[in-house]
C-alpha cells in the first residue's frame, strides 16, 4: 500500500505540467496580418535581453535589429521591458562586474541608436537586485548619457506608475511591477520621489483611475512581471526537471519532483506568480482591467524567457521576455502561443482601431515571423439609424419601474420605507440634447464612480460637466467596493442580491441634491449646482448610446480650472485635487487649508447626513493671497448620499451588531453615532484640520445654527421637482433638519470628542522644528516651525491638546532635516508620538517622559538628548511612512458556522474577530478572536481565544490563547496500537467516548514572515480533567487500584514551536496550492516530571491543476507525527481519524507513538452559476486516504484505507461548504461543514 502511495504522488508531480521549447499554438488562433494595413502606432517589445556576449549582441537582438532595418520606425515605440542587465543590475564603477553590466547594455544601446522612433527602458527585478534603487537610478543614468534622452527610462526610478498618451486613440501606461514586489522595508527611500503614490493601495487607485481616463483608447500597459504567463514563473516545467532539478546535470529523481513541486505551487519567491504578493498584484490589475470600461488593454511584459501569447477571460498578454535567454512554456488552457526560444513581439495598431501582435524570431541567421494574432478587434459603433428625427421638450420618467417599488407590509418593515416611493414617481423633467444645451456639449469619456453611471462632457469654452443616471449600477457597487480582487459582475447581475442593492440605493434621496445650494450659500458653504434631465439616446451621444440614455439624470458643473468664474466655488485662481492638496501640503509651508470653512463643510455634511465623504469627493478652490500665501478653500461635491434614510429591522438591527454599519444611519433629528458616521471622513479631519481646536468646531457649529433659518430650510427643498416635493418624506425631512440644526452643537461636541482622543500633525518636506512643550494641567502644546538658516520661521502648525481630550498625539516630522525638541515641566502628559522620517534629524528632548520616537535604522540621526524618551529604530515602511489614509478604525467581525459528522452529530459555532489598528500594527495592533462551539451528539461545547498583539519586538508579536472545554466536552479513544478495535456495532457511540474537561493558558509570540508564512512559539500551561463514567471502554480500560488518580485534574506545561507556510490561488477553490506546517515541542507534567514526551508534527500538501481549463485538480496530502518519551496519557498520542488523515473513520481511531497519513483527491470544478439570490460555484470530488500508527513491541504491516468523494460549493469566492462522503472499516461517514472549521 505505502508503495502504491508513493508511485500516486510521483505521477502527482509529472502530471503538474511539462513545458518545451517547442513552437505551439492553437490553431484556430492564427491569423494573416491584413494586407495593405495602415498602422497608425507600432510598438517593438523585448524584455530580458540584458546577458548577449562579450562585444556582441544576443540572437534576441539581432532578430530585432534585422527586422527594423527595414520598417518605418519613425512613429513607432522600442519598448525594453526589463532585466537589461544580468545579473544583478549596474554595479559601481570600481565593481569588477561593471565592464560586463556596460556589455549587456551596450549591446541594447547600438539597437536603440538604429531605431529612429521613441525609446523605453522600464525595469526587471535583476535591474533591482543587489542595491536595489542605486542600481537602477545607475542603470538610468548610464542609458541617457549614451542616447541622450532624459525620458527614455519609465517610470521614474522608486516610482510605480508612468501613463503617456500617445495619441487621442493609444494610451502607454507603464509600471513597475518590481517596485511592487519589492520589500519595502529594505528600500526605505522607495517613494521619496513620488509625490501622490505612497503605497501599493494608492497604486490601485492610481491605475483604476488611468482605466477610466482611457477607456475609450487602446491601453498599452508595459510592465516586467506578467499577469499571467505558461512558463517557469508560472509553474510550467520541462519534463527533464523532475530528474535534474538544477543547471547542473546531476539526476535527482523523486528529490527533483518534490523541488518542483514546491516551487511550482508554493510560491516562494516573489518572482513566481503563485507567490502570495505576485498574486495579489495578478488579482488587483487584472480585476481593475475587467471591470473597467476599458474594453481594448492589453498588456506586454518580459520576466519569462520565452514568447507567448494568452487571452484570459479577457485579459490579453503579450510576453516577449527571450531577448537573450531561453526557456520552456506550454499553451496551458489560456494560452494561444507559446514559444521557447529567442525572438521579440510586435504590437500594431491599426487606422480602424483593431490591434495586432506579430512574434519573430532569428532562424538560420534570418529573422522569421512564426505567430500573428488579431488581440483586439475594431470598436463596433451604435446604429445611428434607430434614433428618432426629433425630440420633445420635456418628458416623464421615473427612476424605477413602479412595479420594482411596490413591496408588501412585511418587506417594509424588514428591509424599511427609505425613499422607495419617490423612485417610482414620474417627474416632468427637460429634455437634454447634447448638441444644443449649455452651447452645445461634447462626450469626453464614461466617468462615475464605485456605484453611479456617468458621463464627462465638455462645452465649446473646454468647461466640463459630469451628467449623472440616477439609477445606479448595483453590481459595478459589488465589484468594485467588495470583491476587489476577483470578477464579480456577470454572476450577480440579474439575481436577488442586484435587487436588493436597488433597493438599498433607495435609501438615499434621489433628488437631493436640488436642496443643497440654497442650504450651502445660506452657510457660505461652497457647492455645485446641479439640474434633472431627461437624456434620450441621441446622435451627440454616439457610441455611448450602447450603454447611456434614456433615462432620468442629473448634470453638474465639474469643479476644475475652466470654472474659476463661479461665486458657488469663490472665484478662485484655480481649482486642485484632493491629492494635489496633500502634496502641496508637505511641498512648502506657502500652501495651506482654510480649516474654519472646511470644518464648517464638514459639519454642514452632519447636517444634511452626507456620510460618504471620502476624499474624491472634495474639490479645492486656491486663492493666492497678497503676502505669498496659497490658501485652499473646501469645494465638497457629488452629493449623492443627502438625507440618507436607513430604516427598517434588518439595519437596525446590524447597527447592534457590527460597528460600521452605524454609518447607514436613519435620518433623525439627531445624529446619534458620530464616530461611523464620519467614517469615510475622519483621515481627511485629522489631516487638513489638525489646529483646529474644539473652540473651531464650536463656532463653526454655532455659525450654522445662526445664519441657516427656518424659511431658508422650507425654501431649499421648493427646488425638488413639483411631483416630488408633495411626498411626506419631504415635510420629515425638514422638520428633522431644523432639528438638526437645533442640536448641532452637541453634535459636533461629540464628534471631537472622538476626533480629538487621537490627534495627528505634519510638518513638511524641507527642514522644520518642532517643538512639544509640556504645559500645566495636562497640556501639551506642538508647534511646527519652518526651519531657514538654523532659525524658527513661519509657523506651519500649532495647537494646544488638552489631556482631557486627547490620549494620543503623533508627529510626522516628513523629510529632510528637522529638529525636535521637547521641554516643559507639566505632570500630566499625553502619549506622544515623533515619527522622524527620511535625512538625518536632531532630537534634542529635555523631558522625555511619554515620548516615543520612531526613525530609520539605516539613515544618519543625530540625538543630543533623550532623558527618557522612548527610541525605535527600524526601516519599517509603514512605521515611517505618513499616509493620512492609514486606518486606525477598530472593526468587529460575528461569524457563524454550522456542521455535522457521527462523531459530533450536528453542531453549531460562532466565532468573533475584534480588531484594533493603533501606530503600531503587524498587520494589525490587537486581535482578539473568540471561537465557540456546541456538539449537540455529546452536549459538549468549547470556547477559545486567541489575542494577537504587535511589536512586542521589531517584527514580533506577543500571543495570548486560552481555551476551556467544558465537562460534556469529548474526544474518542479505542486503544493504543494498528490493531485497536471499533466495538460501536456492539455496544454504541458512547463506549469509546472519553468526557475531558480542559482548562488551558498559553504565552508566546509568533512572527509573521512574507508571502504567507509565520513561526509561533507557545507555552501552554493546561488542566486536564478525564471524567469516570458508566460502561465506556476508558472505564474497562483504567484500574483504579493501580492507577487511583488517574479521575482527577492533571496539570501540564507544553511548550511548542510551530511553523506555517500557506499559498493558494484562491483559498476557497485552489487550483494551486502548497501549505507546509510542522510542529516540534514537548509536554511536561507538573506533579510528575517522568511523565514528558517530546513530540514531532509534519503536515505538506499541494494542489495541482492537470488540466489545461484547471476545472481538474489533484489535492495531495502527508502528515505525520513522532512522539519520543514515557508514561504519557492516552490523549497525548499520535492520532489519526476523520479530522486527521483518515476521513472514512472515526475521530482519534487509532493512536499510538508514531503516526503517518497520505491523502489523494481528484477535484472537479463546475462553471460558476447563477441563482436568484448569488452567484455559487460547485464542484465534485473522489479521494482515498491511507494511514497507520506504530507502537513500540507491535509487529504488523498492515495500513488503513478508505475511499469516497463529496462536494463542494462555494459563493462569490466569499462563503465555503463541504460535504463528504467517505467509507472505511467503520463503514460510510457522512459530514459537513458550512463556515470556518471548529
Amino acid at each position: 500500500m505505502i508503495k502504491n502511495t508513493t508511485l500516486f504522488f510521483v505521477a502527482v508531480f509529472i502530471l503538474v505540467g511539462c513545458a518545451s521549447y517547442k513552437e505551439q499554438y492553437r490553431e484556430e488562433s492564427q491569423n494573416a496580418f491584413p494586407d495593405n494595413a495602415q498602422i497608425v502606432k507600432s510598438f517593438y517589445l523585448i524584455g530580458d535581453a540584458g546577458k548577449s556576449p562579450m562585444n556582441g549582441k544576443s540572437e534576441g537582438l539581432i532578430a530585432l535589429e534585422q527586422h527594423i532595418e527595414n520598417q518605418d520606425t519613425k512613429n513607432a515605440h522600442l519598448i525594453f521591458l526589463g532585466d537589461n542587465i544580468y545579473p544583478v543590475g549596474m554595479p559601481d564603477k570600481d565593481d569588477s562586474f561593471r565592464p560586463l553590466a556596460e556589455n549587456h547594455l551596450n549591446a541594447q544601446i547600438a539597437v536603440a541608436q538604429a531605431f529612429d522612433g521613441k525609446t523605453i527602458f522600464i525595469p526587471g527585478n535583476h535591474d533591482w537586485y543587489d542595491q536595489g534603487l542605486k542600481n537602477v537610478k545607475r542603470e538610468k543614468e548610464y542609458i541617457e548619457k549614451a542616447l541622450d534622452d532624459k525620458n527614455i527610462w519609465e517610470p521614474k526610478v522608486g516610482c510605480p506608475l508612468e501613463s503617456i498618451e500617445l495619441s487621442e486613440e493609444i494610451q502607454l501606461i507603464i509600471l513597475d511591477s518590481q517596485w511592487y514586489l519589492a520589500q519595502w522595508d529594505k528600500h526605505p527611500t522607495i517613494n521619496d520621489d513620488c509625490d501622490q503614490i505612497k503605497t501599493r493601495e494608492q497604486l490601485f487607485l492610481e491605475i483604476e483611475g488611468e482605466f477610466k481616463k482611457n477607456q475609450d483608447k487602446v491601453i498599452l500597459v508595459a510592465m516586467h512581471h506578467p499577469l499571467f504567463t505558461n512558463g517557469v514563473h508560472g509553474g510550467q516545467y520541462a519534463a527533464t526537471k523532475h530528474l535534474f532539478p538544477t543547471q547542473r546535470d546531476i539526476p535527482l529523481p523523486i528529490i527533483a519532483s518534490l523541488v518542483n513541486q514546491v516551487r511550482t505551487s508554493g510560491g516562494i519567491s516573489s518572482q513566481d506568480k503563485q507567490n502570495e504578493r505576485y498574486q495579489e498584484m495578478v488579482n488587483r490589475v487584472s480585476t481593475l482591467a475587467r471591470s473597467s470600461q476599458a474594453s481594448r488593454i492589453i498588456f506586454a511584459s518580459g520576466h519569462e524567457h520565452t514568447l507567448q501569447y494568452i487571452e484570459n477571460d479577457g485579459i490579453r498578454q503579450i510576453v516577449s521576455g527571450s531577448g537573450s535567454k531561453q526557456s520552456y512554456a506550454t499553451l496551458s488552457y489560456d494560452g494561444l502561443f507559446a514559444y521557447g526560444g529567442k525572438g521579440f513581439a510586435r504590437f500594431d495598431v491599426l487606422e480602424d482601431g483593431s490591434g495586432w501582435v506579430r512574434y519573430y524570431t532569428l532562424r538560420d541567421g534570418i529573422t522569421e515571423l512564426i505567430y500573428t494574432v488579431q488581440a483586439i478587434e475594431k470598436p463596433k459603433e451604435f446604429d445611428m439609424n434607430q434614433l428618432p428625427s426629433s425630440y420633445p421638450a420635456f418628458a416623464k420618467a421615473s427612476i424605477y419601474e413602479k412595479e420594482r417599488t411596490d413591496v408588501s407590509g412585511f418587506y417594509e418593515s424588514v428591509w424599511g420605507n427609505k425613499y422607495r416611493d419617490l423612485y417610482g414617481i414620474e417627474v416632468n423633467a427637460k429634455v437634454a440634447l447634447l448638441d444644443t444645451l449649455y452651447g452645445g456639449l461634447e462626450v469626453v469619456r464614461a466617468g462615475g464612480g464605485h456605484q453611479t453611471r456617468a458621463l464627462r462632457l465638455k462645452d465649446r469654452n473646454g468647461k466640463e460637466y459630469n451628467i449623472r443616471a440616477l439609477k445606479k449600477s448595483a453590481v459595478q457597487f459589488l465589484q468594485t467596493t467588495v470583491f476587489k480582487e476577483n470578477q464579480v459582475v456577470e454572476g450577480f447581475e440579474n439575481t436577488t442580491t442586484e435587487d436588493l442593492l436597488f433597493d438599498f440605493y433607495t435609501a438615499a434621496h434621489p433628488y437631493a441634491a436640488l436642496t443643497i445650494p440654497d442650504l450651502a450659500d445660506a452657510v457660505g458653504v461652497y457647492h455645485t449646482n446641479p439640474e434633472i434631465f431627461y437624456l434620450p439616446k441621441q446622435q451627440a451621444l454616439g457610441k455611448y448610446n450602447n450603454d447611456y440614455g434614456d433615462e432620468l439624470y442629473l448634470l453638474v458643473e465639474r469643479p476644475e480650472e475652466n470654472h474659476k468664474e463661479l461665486l458657488s466655488f469663490g472665484k478662485p485662481d484655480d481649482i486642485e485635487s484632493t491629492a494635489d492638496v496633500f502634496e502641496r501640503l508637505r511641498r512648502d509651508e506657502k500652501y495651506k487649508i482654510d480649516e474654519p470653512h472646511y470644518v464648517k463643510a464638514r459639519i454642514f455634511d452632519m447636517l444634511i447626513g452626507d456620510w460618504d465623504r471620502h476624499q474624491d469627493q472634495w474639490r479645492w478652490s486656491e486663492f493666492e493671497l497678497e503676502d505669498g500665501t496659497h490658501l485652499f478653500r473646501a469645494i465638497p461635491r457629488d452629493r449623492d448620499q443627502v438625507y440618507s434614510n436607513f430604516d427598517g429591522a434588518l439595519f437596525a438591527t446590524l447597527r447592534t451588531m457590527i460597528g460600521i454599519t452605524n454609518q447607514f444611519a436613519t435620518y433623525e433629528e439627531k445624529l446619534t453615532d458620530v464616530k461611523w458616521f464620519n467614517t469615510a471622513a475622519n483621515y481627511l479631519d485629522r489631516a487638513l484640520a489638525q489646529n483646529s481646536d474644539r473652540f473651531v468646531w464650536e463656532s463653526q457649529a454655532k455659525y450654522i445654527q445662526e445664519n441657516l433659518t427656518d424659511e431658508q430650510i422650507e425654501n431649499a427643498f421648493k427646488n425638488l421637482p413639483s411631483e416630488i416635493y408633495p411626498h411626506e418624506s419631504t415635510q420629515i425631512i425638514v422638520k428633522n433638519m431644523k432639528k438638526r440644526r437645533d442640536n448641532l452643537l452637541e453634535t459636533v461636541n461629540d464628534y471631537y470628542d472622538y476626533l480629538a482622543s487621537l490627534a495627528i500633525m505634519t510638518g513638511t518636506d524641507k527642514d522644520d522644528i518642532i517643538e512639544i512643550n509640556r504645559i500645566e494641567d495636562g497640556k501639551t502644546e506642538v508647534t511646527i516651525y519652518r526651519n531657514k538658516d538654523g532659525e524658527k520661521a513661519d509657523v506651519v502648525a500649532q495647537r494646544v491638546f488638552d489631556i482631557k481630550d486627547t490620549n494620543e498625539i503623533w508627529i510626522y516630522a516628513l523629510d529632510d532635516d528637522d529638529i525636535i525638541k521637547a521641554m516643559g515641566n507639566g505632570k500630566k502628559k499625553i502619549k506622544v508620538r515623533v515619527i522622524g522620517g527620511q535625512n538625518n534629524d536632531i532630537y534634542d528632548i529635555e523631558e522625555g517622559k511619554a515620548i516615543s520616537i520612531y526613525d530609520h535604522k539605516s539613515k544618519d540621526n543625530t540625538f543630543k538628548a533623550k532623558n527618557g524618551a522612548r527610541v525605535r529604530l527600524s526601516d519599517n515602511y509603514d512605521t515611517n511612512l505618513y499616509n493620512p489614509r492609514k486606518n486606525i478604525l477598530t472593526s468587529n467581525a460575528l461569524t457563524p458556522a454550522i456542521g455535522f459528522n457521527p462523531d459530533d452529530g450536528f453542531k453549531l459555532g460562532l466565532q468573533n474577530v475584534y480588531t484594533v489598528n493603533g501606530f503600531n500594527r503587524n498587520p494589525h495592533t490587537r486581535v482578539h478572536k473568540i471561537t465557540a462551539g456546541y456538539y449537540f451528539a455529546t452536549n459538549g461545547y468549547d470556547i477559545n481565544y486567541t489575542g494577537e498583539f504587535a511589536g512586542v519586538f521589531n517584527g514580533v508579536n506577543l500571543i495570548v490563547n486560552g481555551r476551556f472545554a467544558g465537562p460534556t466536552f469529548t474526544e474518542n479513544f479505542f486503544g493504543v496500537g494498528n490493531d485497536s478495535e471499533n466495538l460501536q456495532e456492539d455496544f454504541d457511540f458512547d463506549y469509546n467516548r472519553v468526557r475531558i474537561s480542559e482548562t488551558t493558558l498559553g504565552l508566546g509570540i509568533k512572527y509573521n514572515g512574507e508571502y504567507g508564512s509565520n513561526l509561533t512559539i507557545l507555552s501552554n500551561v493546561q488542566g486536564i480533567e478525564v471524567e469516570e463514567g458508566n460502561e465506556r471502554f476508558i472505564t474497562d480500560l483504567i484500574d483504579p487500584e493501580t492507577n487511583p488518580d488517574f479521575y482527577e485534574r492533571k496539570w501540564y506545561v507544553d511548550t511548542r514551536a510551530t511553523y506555517n507556510y500557506e499559498s493558494y490561488d484562491n483559498k476557497l477553490n485552489p487550483t494551486r496550492g502548497m501549505i507546509f506546517e510542522t510542529t516540534i515541542g514537548g509536554t511536561i507534567a507538573t506533579e510528575n516530571v517522568d511523565q514528558s514526551l517530546l513530540y514531532f508534527r509534519p503536515k505538506l500538501g499541494f494542489y495541482n491543476a492537470i488540466s489545461r481549463d484547471r476545472k481538474w485538480v489533484i489535492k495531495s496530502t502527508i502528515l505525520g507525527q513522532i512522539n519520543v518519551g514515557n508514561n504519557y496519557q492516552f490523549f497525548q498520542f499520535a492520532e489519526l481519524g476523520q479530522n486527521n488523515g483518515l476521513r472514512g473513520y472515526r475521530t482519534q481511531r487509532f493512536s499510538g507513538q508514531r503516526s503517518f497519513a497520505a491523502s489523494g483527491d481528484l477535484r472537479y470544478s463546475f462553471n460558476e452559476f447563477k441563482t436568484g439570490l448569488i452567484p455559487l460555484q460547485m464542484g465534485l470530488f473522489a479521494g482515498a486516504d491511507v494511514g497507520r500508527v506504530w507502537v513500540d513491541g507491535e509487529f504488523n504491516d498492515k495500513w488503513h484505507n478508505d475511499f469516497g468523494g463529496g462536494f463542494w460549493v462555494n459563493s462569490a469566492e466569499a462563503i465555503g461548504a463541504n460535504f463528504n462522503f467517505f467509507h472505511g472499516d467503520d463503514g460510510l461517514r457522512f459530514s459537513f461543514q458550512v463556515g470556518f472549521s471548529f
